[in-house]
């Protein structure tokens, strides 16, 4: 997939961006890659004395979080694994005097590939410590190393008790995503320690605290991190900030059990991603009513959900289980962005409720009358029963009858067929709506082809959907 990248230059510093999210800036970077890097280090000392260690950087393409690395003499041997050569050949060029070569240590072999393959096919104990600087994903496919197989994996290759160590989201921004992580790498058979710090350019872009997340087959005891060696020539990490990076406020702590695992065939991180709400408030790490996660040992608390909440399929299940739920009930769902979840990072789910706000008018927009002849010119091509329905369907329809007179089945129907036009909108605004493109600035768009493109897409959702009712019933 090609990428964007953008060099901002500062009076005393650059910032790195890829697809518009900034990376690093040069003039608080060392906060980051510090706390990413030195503590799984020196952790790994502790546990591997006088043993030559073996290191694996998944991402940090740019060289900083291989710098740090190298700082430690009983490292001996580092893979780098980055899919993009172009990010590599900038850090063996433009950030070169921040990474101070790094890419270029004998110590070092550079592999320009994707991260799962890579690790997929090593031998099983095969690393001593793992790094994860991953970029922040945007679409489904780029949570895959994020999953639970990709966290099953690296506890594979990694010998025990080794120390991994991984870049995660903002737990103040992003907290049910955080969490997500959290249990996903619980799930793979991990303890994990969460960290979170204050990040001044990160803070400025309105990334918020940000986190990273410890973990070993074998506990990360107190005594470990209040013990662990640091380097001396440090830019940022100290003793004291290590020991408060491991403090959250119980705002955010305590929805670390109200999430679920995520998984390649169940993905759920980036639902939580576009979705989570987010905690507000003093979230300082020395607030009153904190936990002290140097004094939590727990193993996963969550399951593995059933399904994708992005996918259509599974947000029309959840519509259908609750369009029969008492008033008092549906005041107070607890997942109402599951009922039309934002699904791009441009979407949020104040749009989204908004939505939910007017659904009547926008399900107004549909000129249901002259969408069900259409469904009824193909009524050949349905399943009998369905075919039935919508002939019912449209004599109510042109008799003006209530909707509360039909029957449930009528209803689960209208429900489905609204949905998916709803979601239809959201990946192709205006267009599901037969209105066209509104979009002007001197080009010349045919309000034609936004109809055709709409009319498509609602008779591909309607059969799809006629298909997935007769195959409910079936069942």
């Amino acid at each position: 997939m090609p990428i964007s990248l953008f060099i901002e230059h500062h009076d005393q510093s650059i910032a790195f961006y890829i697809n518009g999210d900034l990376q690093f800036d040069t003039a608080d970077e060392a906060i980051y890659h510090e706390h990413l890097v030195i503590p799984a280090v020196g952790l790994a000392i502790q546990r591997f004395p006088h043993t030559d260690l073996h290191v694996l950087i998944c991402g940090g393409g740019d060289g900083l979080a291989l710098r740090d690395v190298l700082r430690f003499e009983q490292v001996k041997k580092i893979d780098l694994v980055d899919y993009s050569s172009e990010v590599i050949e900038l850090g063996k060029t433009i950030f070169k005097p921040y990474n101070l070569g790094s890419l270029e240590s004998e110590k070092v072999t550079i592999h320009v590939q994707e991260a799962l393959r890579f690790v997929s096919q090593l031998p099983d104990n095969h690393y001593h410590i793992i790094i994860c600087d991953f970029t922040y994903p945007h679409s489904s496919a780029e949570t895959q190393i994020y999953s639970r197989e990709w966290f099953q994996e690296i506890n594979r290759v990694l010998i025990a008790p080794g120390i991994i160590c991984t870049n995660g989201v903002s737990p103040e921004q992003k907290t049910t995503a955080f969490w997500c992580l959290y249990q996903t790498i619980l799930a793979a058979d991990f303890m994990v320690k969460p960290l979170q710090l204050d990040i001044p350019s990160f803070k400025n872009h309105g990334y918020g605290h940000w986190g990273f997340l410890l973990a070993s087959v074998q506990v990360i005891t107190r005594e470990e991190i209040e013990t662990i060696y640091l380097p001396d020539d440090l830019n940022s990490l100290n003793q004291s900030q290590l020991l408060q990076a491991f403090f959250f406020a119980n705002a955010i702590a305590h929805s670390r059990h109200n999430v679920l695992v995520h998984t390649i065939d169940s993905p759920q991180l980036l639902y939580y991603l576009l979705n989570a709400p987010v905690t507000t408030g003093n979230v300082a790490v020395n607030c009153d009513g904190h936990i002290d996660f140097l004094d939590v040992t727990e193993t996963a608390t969550t399951e593995i959900g059933d399904g994708d909440f992005l996918d259509l399929e599974s947000v029309t299940k959840f519509w259908l289980e609750n369009i029969y739920a008492a008033p008092s009930s549906a005041e107070n769902l607890g997942e109402i962005n599951r009922l039309i979840p934002a699904r791009h990072h441009y979407h949020n789910p104040k749009m989204t409720s908004t939505w939910l706000a007017y659904i009547k008018e926008l399900l107004a927009e549909i000129d249901t009358k002259q969408l069900l002849n259409k469904l009824l010119a193909r009524a050949s091509e349905l399943p009998p029963q369905t075919a039935s329905e919508l002939k019912k369907l449209a004599e109510i329809i042109n008799h003006k009858q209530p909707l509360p007179h039909l029957s449930p089945r009528v209803a689960e129907f209208i429900t489905m067929l609204s949905v998916t036009l709803l979601m239809a909108n959201l990946v192709a605004p205006d267009s599901v709506f037969a209105k066209g493109s509104s979009y002007s600035s001197g080009d010349d768009y045919s309000s034609g082809d936004g109809k055709f493109i709409g009319f498509i897409m609602t008779v591909v959702g309607g059969y799809w959907l006629a298909t997935a009712l007769k195959q409910s019933n079936d069942e």
